[in-house]
Parts: C-alpha cells; sequence; structure tokens
C-alpha cells in the first residue's frame, strides 16, 4: 500500500480561488453618487437579497469581461458603463460564462427603465 505524504493535499490552489458573486459597474467614483443613487442601488441589491456590503464596486466607463478576470464574478450589473462586447442593454447576456446586465445609469432610471431591469433582475436571479 502507498502512503501519501500527510501534507501533499492540504494547500490545494482550489481554495483560493474564491469567486465573487456579484460585480457592479459604475462610472463615476462612488463619492460622486448622490444619496438617492446609493438608496436605488440599495433597493435594487435588496430586492435580489444582496447588500453593498455583499458585492464587489468598479468604476469604469467602458469595461469588457476579461479586464475582470481576478475577480471572476458571476454576474456582472453595470449602470451607466458601456460594455465593449455588446451595445444591448436591458438583456441577461452570458459572456465568457458571467452573467451580465448592463443599463442606464442609476441617477437616469425612470419607472419603465426600473421594470426592465426589474425583469431581467428576476430571470437572473431566481433560485
Amino acid at each position: 500500500m502507498t502512503q501519501i505524504p500527510p501534507l501533499q493535499h492540504l494547500y490545494q490552489e482550489e481554495i483560493y480561488k474564491v469567486k465573487s458573486k456579484v460585480l457592479i459597474i459604475i462610472p463615476r467614483p462612488w463619492e460622486q453618487l448622490h444619496e438617492d443613487e446609493i438608496l436605488l442601488l440599495q433597493k435594487i441589491l435588496n430586492a435580489v437579497k444582496l447588500s453593498i456590503a455583499s458585492v464587489q464596486i468598479v468604476t469604469k466607463k467602458e469595461f469588457d469581461i476579461q479586464e475582470f478576470g481576478g475577480y471572476q464574478p458571476a454576474f456582472i450589473m453595470a449602470f451607466g458603463a458601456v460594455l465593449k462586447e455588446s451595445a444591448t442593454m436591458y438583456e441577461n447576456l452570458l459572456i465568457d460564462g458571467t452573467s451580465v446586465l448592463v443599463s442606464d445609469e442609476l441617477r437616469q432610471l425612470d419607472d419603465i427603465k426600473k421594470k426592465n431591469l426589474w425583469t431581467m433582475l428576476k430571470q437572473a436571479f431566481r433560485s
């Protein structure tokens, strides 16, 4: 019978690949968001059982999926940031294994856009 050295399987690299569930992309720095925009973002996240503390928030005006490889998000929600791979808004896209939803900037979300966003979020986050 072959013996396995006791520490050979103790530290597996997969342990360190913590996948962030949700990445939020906004086009302006957090400090420039108005209180009502932050409140709206909190409400959107609460609606899908998330909080601001449970997501990662990045500031970019334009982005592509490859630049977030280190974050390894399962879902990207972009509010006003432009996805280079697609101009499609309010649709659940699957790009390189990552779900992506692009919407208007938080301050531009009117009732119709909020309904479109909510429809897409329900599809993306259904359990």
